[in-house]
């Protein structure tokens, strides 16, 4: 034994390889060199004679091939369980998931997206081909039923069991969309299609959640009937559902949350459902953390939107979306509704504060009566025959009543959504066959395990027996029967554990008894299993007296050590029938609905878990056949007998379920799929050894290889075997001793075709079939296609002989044909070659002289077009040359326009200075006119003076005096008046100059300006005639001054002193005395001579 290579047992990774370096004491003492996990060698001593160790070492497959990985385990050369466990581990470093072990499929999560896995091209591949020549793939499992239920017209189910994050529901998807796919035509069901696959999201938002195991937990099991017509086409698909987590309404345990579609509600922000801004809920406060939460690269808020899409997609009309969603959030403001204690004399109760958001709230959404739910909450009636107590409930247990209802409500709509899927996808009317899939948990075991690990475990233990009676018992019987000799598989047996649950004095029925006894117990019960089961071998007694309150069972997986706390009432499930009767009445009409009288039964059966502890995982849940009926704690009910009470206890509605889905499961052929957990990390590197090996044996997965290797997978009946391999005999054999019975028949033609019959590895005949060992019937049916073959290829030669024959007595018939056809064709070929050539030798004439007349007729036709053309041009040209010299006269025209504007401009300005200084000469000239007034009044004044002087001698010196002070002012007149007359000269000169400067510029632009010569010329004339005058009034002026008065003016002056200007046009006009009028103003007067008087009268003042 030396140097072999064996596994021994270890405490940490289960199973290790090493190699034997020697032995010891008859080879029960053994040495073995180890290579562990981190690839350090250490030397280990094994002893196979300590308690739990194997009675030999198992030993390594060294098959280089088998080594490595095979795809069916039942392909070891050494099958035991670190051979299994080994081989899986390889499979799941090369990212190989499925691994088949006969007909099951074992998956291991992945826990990674693996490309092309599951694209179209693979479904394709597994449809039409044999699983044997393709990887193992749950493809097979679905298409092997798929097949199954066309060919040989039987129900198919898919079992796929496993524990939480092991992938089951993933699973459950990839085979519905396969079997979708398989089915599905171009037509109308294709929207069944699209309803069905859509039923998974949707049911998911209702009934997964996060746990620490797995994001996406499912927290209940749920049986899928796919149904398809006489066509094989999916026409519906209905849907039943167990073992709802209903406790998980109100309580989760650290870093777990609630339901998926509470969260959503939450991130919808809806202002309808009335939640606070930055709420924090009692009913989800235990969740997680608070970082976002995404599932498949989705936020609770966009889930929101693709789950009010499925709703839509199943047919649920919008008010009963709301319904819904308004009692899912009403359900949430339930566990924000506080109680505080109440002290009237009369016992501690309790009462609701009634003056909270969350009570406004909860009686809003639910459409409750507030004072009738709190008093319902608060209290509890108590019916004694003729008599009928009220009794108040403390704070905790009005709590405890709270939270029931929130359970109870969120249960019902779970199975009021469950019908609405079935009523939108079920088709029973056209449904022929079906295909069922049934995905649950798998078997559970804790450090504590309350009533819903033993609910679960007892399904376990129903589908283990399933799965017993399929892989192991039923072949057996089945060799048995037919009278093989071969090796017996030894397999454990479930039905004691069963018998010891469901027996007339088993588990339940004692756990039934203390619910409908009047004082029943969780320790009363945990003591009667003890004492009426002492010596059951599957009741662990050494367990079970370490604690009172526990009971310890030995499952087909392992022993489970079960805490009996809460027991009975979780059992009873106990409703207040005041709140079941108030829901009943509800302004919400699906609340009204899901709590009517009228409903089916209610939901509170085996799902219905109303218990204050903290699950662990899965409590029990109805399915849709027990939605909605009253309390079983009803009026009508009070008066039942113990055995209908008994029918209405959670485990016992359970265990009548699991009896109807045994029965349907029963009546089809059953497909297992194994999921297995690798690691509890959610890693997809790491291989968590003892874990895989727990779910291993959970699964029995080491003795369905072991049967499915040591039994005969295939079998025909006697006369199926010699009709189909008949062809296979040869000549010789056909007249050897002829078989007289059947059963001779077909030994004579296995032996001939496989072998001698007393090689057990070939094949066995049976009373009524003949049974193969894997791969001699496929061998045999090859060459039973390859015999098929070569006689067909005989045909098809003599067949194809004759043909020939036929076909060359026809050619020489066509040769001779063909001969004399083609000799007239050559005849006709060269008088046709003939003709051709005259054809076209005239047309070549003819073309030619056309050719040229159109020459000379296209060359006068060009000119001719030429000619017009440049015409046309030269016209054109002329056209534009007129144009342009216009343009240019017009240019000079606008140019000396300009010039002359400019030059009138200057014109109009002089004028407007020789006005202004005609005006100014006009000003001084009055002044002139008075002063010449004032000298001859102050001489008349002289004159009186000197007339008076003689008179008045005295005055002569005031007089003389007077006489100087006029003579200074008289001056001083004289030398203002010299002072202006300079100033207006030297305006005149200034005048002079410009009128000099227009005089030259009208000769420099006489030559352009020939139109204005005579009107510039009347105008100098004019300006002439006006600067005579002005210097002639100068002149007067200063004559007048020096007292001399002259009338030699230009103008004519009237007897009164007026003076008359020539105007430019040689007009004159007359005005009064001392004024001067002009042409353009003839009443205006000048204020000249009356300036002088007001000064003279100043002086003499």
């Amino acid at each position: 034994m030396e140097g072999s290579k064996v596994y021994i047992p270890d405490d940490k990774f289960t199973w290790v390889p090493g190699t034997v370096v020697r032995t010891e004491d008859s080879g029960k003492r053994v040495l073995v060199r180890v290579t562990n996990q981190e690839n350090t060698t250490s030397d280990r001593w094994v002893d196979l004679r300590d308690d739990g160790m194997p009675s030999e070492l198992p030993l390594q497959n060294d098959d280089p091939v088998v080594h490595g990985s095979v795809d069916d385990m039942c392909a070891l050369n050494h099958l035991h369980e670190p051979a299994i466990v080994y081989n899986l581990r390889a499979r799941f470093a090369q990212q190989r998931p499925y691994t088949y072990t006969g007909n099951i499929v074992v998956a291991v999560n992945p826990y990674a997206r693996l490309d092309g896995l599951y694209s179209k091209e693979t479904q394709q591949k597994y449809m039409g081909n044999d699983r044997s020549s393709l990887p193992p793939h749950v493809y097979a499992t679905s298409a092997s039923a798929f097949q199954s239920m066309v060919h040989y017209d039987r129900h198919q189910s898919i079992l796929v069991s496993g524990e939480s994050g092991a992938g089951k529901t993933e699973t459950v998807k990839i085979l519905m969309e396969h079997l979708a796919t398989m089915s599905t035509k171009t037509g109308p069901n294709l929207t069944i299609v699209a309803k069905v696959l859509r039923s998974n999201p949707l049911l998911e938002a209702f009934g997964n959640a996060k746990t620490i195991r797995n994001d996406n937990s499912s927290r209940f099991g749920k049986f899928t009937q796919l149904q398809f017509d006489v066509d094989n086409q999916l026409v519906g698909a209905k849907c039943r559902h167990y073992l709802l987590e209903k406790s998980r309404v109100v309580m989760q345990t650290h870093h777990e949350r609630n339901y998926h579609i509470f969260y959503q509600l939450v991130a919808s922000n809806a202002p309808r459902w009335r939640f606070p801004p930055h709420a924090t809920f009692a009913y989800l406060n235990e969740s997680a953390d608070n970082a976002p939460f995404v599932l498949d690269g989705e936020n609770d808020a966009a889930r929101y939107v693709a789950t009010r899409e499925a709703l839509t997609t199943i047919g649920m009309a919008e008010a009963d979306q709301l319904a819904l969603l308004d009692a899912l959030a009403g359900i949430l403001h339930v566990g924000q509704v506080t109680f505080t204690p109440k002290h009237d004399g009369e016992g501690d109760g309790s009462e609701a504060v009634m003056t909270s958001h969350a009570w406004t709230s909860t009686c809003a959404l639910l459409g409750l009566d507030p004072t009738v739910l709190a008093t319902s909450l608060c209290n509890r009636t108590v019916k004694a025959r003729l008599e009928v107590y009220v009794v108040p409930l403390s704070m905790d247990q009005a709590q405890t009543n709270r939270d029931a209802m929130a359970k109870e409500v969120y249960a019902r709509l779970f199975g009021y959504l469950v019908r609405c899927v079935n009523d939108s996808t079920s088709n029973d009317h056209a449904m022929v066959n079906h295909i069922d899939l049934l995905d649950i948990f798998g078997f559970e075991a804790f450090a504590t395990n309350r009533f819903e690990q033993f609910c679960i475990n007892f399904a376990n233990e129903k589908l283990q027996q399933k799965f017993t009676h399929d892989v192991f018992k039923t072949v057996q019987e089945e060799y048995e029967q037919e009278g093989l000799g071969w090796t017996y598989v030894r397999f454990q047996d479930n039905q004691d554990m069963l018998d010891l649950l469901e027996a007339p004095l088993g588990v339940i029925a004692l756990l039934n008894e203390e619910c409908i006894r009047p004082m029943g117990n969780d320790l009363t019960f945990c003591s009667k299993l003890a004492s009426t089961h002492d010596v059951h071998p599957r009741l662990d007694k050494q367990k079970a007296r370490l604690s009172a309150s526990h009971f310890a069972l030995k499952h087909y997986a392992g022993t489970v050590m079960y805490s009996v706390d809460g027991f009975v009432d979780t059992n009873k499930d106990a409703l207040s029938t005041e709140v079941v009767s108030l829901l009943a009445t509800s302004t919400n009409h699906l609340v009204q609905q899901v709590f009517s009288v009228e409903a089916t039964p209610r939901a509170s059966t085996a799902s219905s878990i109303v218990s204050g502890q903290r699950p662990r995982r899965g409590s029990i849940a109805s399915a849709s056949s027990f939605m909605g009926a009253t309390s079983k704690f009803s009026v009508a009910c009070r008066g039942r007998h113990a055995d209908d009470r008994v029918g209405e206890t959670v485990v016992s509605k359970f265990k009548a379920q699991l009896a109807d889905l045994m029965a349907d499961i029963g009546a089809t052929q059953v497909h297992y799929i194994r999921c297995i957990k690798p690691n509890a990390t959610k890693s997809s590197a790491t291989f968590d050894m003892p874990q895989v090996v727990d779910q291993l044996r959970c699964a029995g997965v080491v003795e369905a290889i072991r049967i499915s290797r040591a039994a005969f997978p295939n079998k025909l009946s006697h006369e199926r075997f010699l009709q189909r391999f008949d062809v296979l005999k040869t000549d010789t054999t056909h007249g050897k001793h002829a078989a007289v019975t059947v059963g001779a028949a077909c030994i004579q033609l296995a032996t001939l075709l496989v072998g001698q019959p007393e090689s057990p590895a070939s094949f066995v005949l049976g009373s009524v079939h003949i049974f193969f060992a894997a791969g001699v019937l496929e061998g045999t049916a090859v060459r039973r296609t390859d015999e098929m073959h070569a006689r067909a290829t005989v045909l098809q030669r003599v067949v194809r002989g004759w043909f020939q024959r036929i076909r060359r007595r026809i050619a020489r018939f066509q040769a001779v044909w063909r001969g004399r056809q083609c000799r007239h064709l050559l005849a006709l070929q060269k008088f046709t070659a003939a003709v051709v050539m005259v054809q076209r030798n005239f047309r070549k004439y003819r073309a030619k002289t056309e050719y040229v007349k159109f020459r000379q007729a296209v060359i006068l036709l060009q000119a001719q077009a030429k000619q017009r053309k440049q015409q046309a041009k030269f016209t054109a040209q002329k056209r534009e040359l007129r144009a342009q010299q216009s343009m240019e006269m017009d240019l000079v025209a606008l140019k000396t326009r300009l010039e002359e504007e400019k030059l009138a401009k200057r014109l109009d300005e002089s004028g407007r200075m020789l006005e202004t200084l005609q005006r100014e000469v006009v000003k001084w000239r009055d002044m002139h006119d008075r002063d010449v007034a004032e000298m001859d009044q102050l001489k008349n004044e002289n004159k009186r003076i000197k007339d008076a002087y003689t008179a008045a001698g005295a005055s002569f010196a005031a007089l003389n005096q007077h006489n100087k002070q006029q003579s200074k002012a008289n001056l001083r007149l004289m030398s203002t008046h010299a002072a202006l007359i300079k100033s207006q000269e030297e305006k005149m000169k200034k005048y002079q100059k410009q009128i000099a400067d227009l005089k030259d510029e009208l000769k420099a632009t006489k030559s352009s300006t020939i139109p204005s010569t005579h009107a510039v010329q009347e105008r100098r004339g004019s300006i002439a005639a006006s600067t005579t005058t002005t210097t002639t009034v100068s002149s007067d002026v200063r004559g007048s001054s020096q007292g001399m008065h002259t009338s030699n003016s230009t103008g004519n002056a009237d007897a009164r002193g007026s003076w008359v200007l020539p105007k430019d046009d040689g007009s004159q006009q007359h005005g009064g005395s001392h004024n001067i009028y002009y042409e353009d103003d003839p009443n205006r007067k000048s204020g000249l001579g009356g300036m002088f008087k007001k000064m003279f009268k100043k002086s003499e003042n």
